[in-house]
């Protein structure tokens, strides 16, 4: 019940945010503002989703921008310099950005690495791979060269909804991007898993109490590393709708990324205690973060102005789920007390 209040209030607050906007900020109710808003956050949001796994596990994964930039590299290079097709590229930039989260989970299990200093190391390795491997450092000419490969650039398709349904006769309706629906595919994908599977209940029981967990059984570090490899599967995603939208692949792609992801994550009900939160709020959380941006934008706010703003945002958001947590630790200790 208390998460359901939580995510209630995430939705509610995000409406209030969005009406604010509507009434004041010039331009911002418009098709194609939402439009933007749909297709500049949706891979932020699918990031955010993969987020919510290491920190549901009362971890964190810092790496997960360098994993987006490698994973985005892997596939320019790929149909740039080797010529290979877009349907093998796609799932080979996808088995690397896996394979480099479960890389993090193992890292943690095996050598008993804290999260912060595993994904640290690793945000710092992958993203000087990154520089390594670059088509467009090894090949010049390719710097201003653009993706072509119809699989890729395919992902930044666009579809008139209004048209197809006849609505634009009544409303002026956006263009939805295939971002969007790949975003709500991914969150229903793992959202059942979270909700409905076992190991989704391995998730939340390990989360809560590690050893407790331990004692009842669940295989504790395979939990890890399937949570920290769907994040690395979710940076992937991420990568190939954001190269698939600038068509290029840079060395900085994404840099900084991973704390939007967590602000977002965190903004949306994900405990940073672990074991508490779904994900839907991550999703409500990226796109009140997007919208926040646009609308100050809009509004003729600075850039520092906005950098300061979603700082308190965040902090808010941290400030709350530490008051959730204490509660429920007083609480606990209470009826501890009351049994005995």
């Amino acid at each position: 019940m208390r998460v359901q209040s939580a995510f209630i209030a995430v939705v509610l607050f995000f409406l209030a945010v969005l009406a604010f906007f509507c009434a004041f900020a010039p331009n911002f109710a418009t098709a194609s503002n939402f439009e933007d808003l749909m297709a500049g956050f949706s891979f932020i949001a699918i990031l955010a989703i993969g987020e919510s796994f290491p920190i549901l596990l009362r971890g964190i994964d810092l790496s997960v921008g360098a994993v987006l930039a490698l994973a985005g590299m892997v596939a320019f290079d790929l149909t740039l310099m080797l010529d290979v097709p877009g349907y093998v590229a796609i799932p080979v930039a996808l088995v690397v950005a896996t394979l480099c989260g479960a890389l993090n989970g193992v890292m943690i299990v095996k050598l008993r690495l804290q999260p912060f200093i595993a994904t640290l190391s690793t945000l710092a390795a992958y993203r000087g791979l990154v520089y390594a491997i670059s088509g467009r450092q090894l090949v010049p000419e390719l710097a201003t060269t653009p993706l072509s490969d119809p699989w890729i650039m395919g992902l930044d398709t666009y579809f008139d909804i209004g048209s197809a349904t006849g609505l634009s006769s009544f409303i002026e309706l956006p263009w939805f991007p295939l971002s969007f629906f790949i975003m709500l595919a991914t969150l229903v994908v793992f959202g059942v898993l979270l909700s409905r599977t076992r190991f989704g209940r391995d998730i939340y029981t390990v989360g809560g109490n590690a050893e407790a967990a331990r004692l009842a059984g669940i295989n504790v570090g395979r939990t890890i590393i399937i949570a920290y490899a769907i994040c690395g599967f979710c940076a992937g995603l991420a990568a190939l709708l954001m190269i698939a939208r600038l068509s290029t692949a840079t060395e900085s792609l994404g840099l900084g990324m991973e704390m939007t992801a967590i602000a977002a994550a965190v903004i949306g009900g994900i405990s940073l205690s672990g074991g508490i939160g779904g994900l839907a709020g991550p999703v409500i959380g990226t796109f009140l973060l997007g919208m926040v941006l646009i609308g100050l934008t809009l509004l003729g706010i600075s850039q520092f102005v906005q950098q300061i703003l979603t700082g308190v945002i965040l902090l808010i958001a941290v400030g709350h789920d530490r008051f959730l947590a204490v509660r429920r630790q007083k609480r606990l200790v209470a009826n501890l007390a009351e049994e005995a």
